[in-house]
């Protein structure tokens, strides 16, 4: 099975464009400006170049800022020079390199600057209970995954920038 959901899913999700009037300054002031999660860099650490591609393609088609890294050394850089910077962590844990996906796990989760980072496990690994404990993750996607089911859970945890569609 295909990782991603055909390419006809990534045709209509680029149609999708909202035709909803946006709400005026004053009708988007309330609470639910407090309830929106914060802006920032999406972090995709991926190994395979098509997947990670695909990833960062639709974050970006999306509004997000997106950062990618093919390996944990890779990712750990990003995230050393700029902790302040990321608002999600999209990590698989099968990675190459002396540092897999749990190793840079438990690296962020000692680092109290980033440790707070929520951090999604896209993988298709599977890993016992008792090691997904040990992972302190805020969310698992199993691949194959489709494109809605990551969107939903960015969504959720970051905002996007201006010029995203809508939908």
């Amino acid at each position: 099975m295909d990782l991603f959901a055909p390419i006809t899913e990534l045709i209509r999700l680029m149609a999708q464009v909202n035709t909803q009037p946006r709400p005026t300054h004053t009708e988007s002031l309330g609470s639910s400006i407090d309830q929106r999660p914060p802006r920032g860099a999406v972090l995709v650490v991926e190994d395979r170049d098509d997947v990670r591609d695909g990833m960062a393609q639709l974050l970006e088609l999306h509004g997000f800022v997106v950062v990618d890294a093919a390996d944990a050394e890779q990712a750990w850089g990003h995230l050393a020079a700029d902790p302040a910077g990321f608002a999600l962590i999209l990590l698989d844990l099968n990675l190459p390199g002396r540092v897999d996906g749990f190793g840079l796990r438990a690296r962020q989760l000692a680092d109290p600057r980033l440790s707070g980072i929520p951090t999604v496990i896209v993988s298709g690994s599977t890993v016992d209970a008792e090691q997904r404990l040990t992972l302190r993750t805020d969310v698992w996607l199993s691949k194959p995954y489709r494109f809605h089911e990551l969107l939903t859970i960015v969504k959720r945890h970051v905002t996007p920038e201006a010029g995203a569609l809508r939908g």
